[in-house]
């Protein structure tokens, strides 16, 4: 189901109708697209490796002050994956016990998922407005992001640790995932993860549409790029039609709010209104002018996520 329902609405521009001009595409610097595109035709075997290696590295950016701020706000302790791994995950919660102490009535949890090359930090700012509405908050780091040690991540990856964080804090009353955080969780989902509603930030419903989007900003070419798909499935056995969110829908009726604004640059709102199209218990509200990331620092969007989940009812 499609509702659109802008947060910032374009003046003189009704709610629901597609801009006249789409954002356009990031690119990279002209001189990295003609050494990818030179490589591209020289040694495709080689660049496929390049751009299989730069799919699953992702950057880490220096932490802004007010991310700094929100994670200071919270309870953090350092958790072991089943994987050996050691992620950091921080809580965020009113007047209750903290971690590992024993609660009688124990509040809601809402988990937070970052996306790739994100951190718990930037979905900070939903934390105290969910506190105040009487939940538990909780988020992490992935491996390979924030504060977690590696450098290797990927989809099936992130999808893997948001399954097991997830069985580790019990019941959820809601998740809150962010851009190929969405994707993970979605995926999860379909995993046997329980979640009573979710809201998915300017989600990644199509890897394939997304690693062919990567291409272009890097300059590889369409056989470098199937090339390195190729790579990357075999890795983890895994084909990218299958993490495909709009195929997974129909086995998730749960209530999701699906918050895009059109002017995202990295993943087309198009692709939102196809995924809510596929879902029938999905609301879709599009936002102008909060690009990929502003968006999770919106007021209006947040309101909308806290109202979505609304007042938690004591399980």
């Amino acid at each position: 189901m499609v509702m659109t329902s802008p947060a910032r609405p374009v003046a003189g521009s009704p709610a629901g109708r597609p801009s006249a001009s789409q954002p356009k595409p990031r690119r990279s610097p002209k001189w990295f697209q003609l050494v990818t595109s030179l490589l591209s035709r020289v040694s495709p075997s080689l660049a496929s490796r390049l751009f299989a290696y730069f799919f699953t590295r992702p950057l880490r950016q220096k932490l802004p002050r007010h991310e700094r701020d929100w994670l200071l706000q919270a309870t953090a302790q350092p958790v072991r994956l089943s994987t050996g791994e050691e992620v950091p995950l921080y809580e965020w919660r009113g007047a209750q016990p903290p971690f590992g102490v024993r609660d009688e009535a124990p509040l809601p949890t809402i988990l937070l998922v970052h996306g790739f090359g994100g951190r718990a930090g930037q979905l900070g700012g939903f934390a105290a407005p969910l506190v105040q509405a009487g939940y538990r908050v909780v988020a992490f780091d992935a491996p390979a992001h924030g504060a977690a040690a590696g450098n290797r991540s990927s989809l099936p990856e992130m999808m893997e640790v948001t399954l097991e964080m997830a069985s580790r804090l019990g019941p959820l009353a809601g998740v809150v995932a962010h851009s190929n955080g969405a994707a993970a969780l979605i995926a999860a989902l379909t995993q046997g993860m329980r979640a009573d509603r979710v809201a998915l930030l300017a989600p990644m419903p199509d890897l394939e549409n997304y690693i062919g989007r990567l291409a272009d900003q890097l300059g590889f070419s369409q056989d470098v790029t199937a090339r390195a798909q190729q790579r990357v499935e075999a890795r983890y056995d895994l084909p990218f039609s299958a993490l495909k969110a709009s195929t997974m829908t129909d086995q998730l009726p749960l209530p999701a709010l699906i918050l895009h604004d059109r002017q995202d640059r990295i993943i087309p709102v198009q692709e939102a209104e196809e995924l809510a199209q596929s879902w029938a218990s999905a609301r879709l509200e599009i936002t102008e002018g909060l690009g990929h990331n502003r968006l999770l620092r919106d007021d209006s969007v947040i309101a909308a996520v806290v109202a979505h989940f609304g007042r938690p009812t004591l399980r």
